[in-house]
């Protein structure tokens, strides 16, 4: 679900925090995101293909891994990167055909389908910078100095997210939200995949 023109913009103009309306969208587009999950799980469910949205249950959580940090039991990016969505960008953010300033869900059915031919070669095809491009957008845009030419140093985006974006969020909505985005916009790969 790619973010609104006037979110993307309002959110655009920001360089310490993310924008009112991003965090309005990260927090209530997710919970559209999570009934649109349990739907689609239901119907499939109903129509003899059992299914689930994985992060929806309650097996889902987080975890530190040796190889990899923080991580999670299921990633809505690395499904959709799996099933042709996208490629991963310097950021780690999907880049798809409507850039990576987009919300994401997953639903998985035992259903015996063709898959479909991903239109990529490579899990990083799309990122400018990751396909030997001089792109640093990314780079530049992020106020906590997690992504650098050696990637994204997970620990250091999470820690600004829960220690100084969320405290600011929560006191101007007057609830937490665990929203950041900065490097999702003012970036060539915002809106669109870049050529």
């Amino acid at each position: 679900m790619p973010q609104t023109e006037a979110t993307r913009r309002e959110h655009r103009v920001c360089t310490s925090f993310p924008s009112r309306r991003w965090s309005l969208a990260r927090h209530y587009g997710e919970a559209v995101n999570d009934r649109i999950r349990d739907h689609i799980a239901r119907l499939l469910t109903d129509a003899g293909y059992p299914a689930a949205a994985p992060v929806r249950l309650p097996e889902f959580r987080r975890e530190v891994s040796e190889r990899s940090g923080i991580a999670s039991c299921w990633s809505e990016r690395h499904a959709a990167y799996a099933s042709g969505l996208g490629t991963f960008g310097l950021c780690d953010g999907l880049i798809t055909e409507r850039g990576k300033a987009v919300r994401l869900g997953s639903v998985v059915a035992a259903v015996d389908i063709p898959a479909t031919p991903r239109p990529y070669h490579s899990r990083t095809e799309y990122c400018l910078r990751l396909a030997g491009g001089e792109c640093d957008a990314c780079i530049r845009r992020c106020p906590a100095g997690a992504i650098s030419e050696a990637g994204h140093d997970k620990e250091r985006c999470f820690a600004y997210i829960r220690e100084t974006a969320m405290p600011h969020v929560e006191g101007e909505l007057g609830f937490p939200v665990s929203s950041c985005g900065l490097c999702q916009t003012g970036v060539p790969c915002e809106s669109r995949r870049p050529r």
